[in-house]
């Protein structure tokens, strides 16, 4: 779920610059999704980078999960501060991504999401 998440962020903000505010109303839902399909069918150039990293720890493993692209990037503090309270129809990704990972970091320049998950036990 939050490698899909930051997969689809990355894709839809990163490379192909979408605006998740159009997805106010049904009509910009569809709006949004008719933007993104037209600009995947133009899309020349634009990576999008997953790393996945497992490794052990004294008591358990820990999984870091790195995603990287080629867009423009954001500010990181600026979009939690916008984060709805839950009603809003968008926005609800980052929020998802911060509750279900141990830890969530975004790098200064906005263009690579990181979130570790740890475990204890054996894996």
């Amino acid at each position: 779920m939050v490698l899909g998440e930051l997969y689809s962020n990355a894709l839809e903000h990163g490379v192909l610059g979408l605006d998740s505010a159009l997805k106010h109303d049904a009509a910009g839902f569809a709006l949004y999704y008719q933007q993104r399909a037209e600009r995947l069918g133009m899309l020349q150039t634009g990576f999008i980078r997953v790393t996945v990293r497992v490794e052990p720890v004294a008591a358990g493993g820990r999984l870091t999960l790195s995603v990287e692209d080629s867009g423009q990037g954001f500010d990181i503090e600026k979009v939690r501060m916008q984060i709805p309270a839950g009603n809003e129809l968008y926005g609800r990704g980052l929020r998802l991504v911060c509750e279900l990972s141990r830890e969530a970091r975004w790098s200064a320049d906005g263009r690579t999401a990181c979130v570790e998950f740890s475990w204890e036990g054996v894996a």
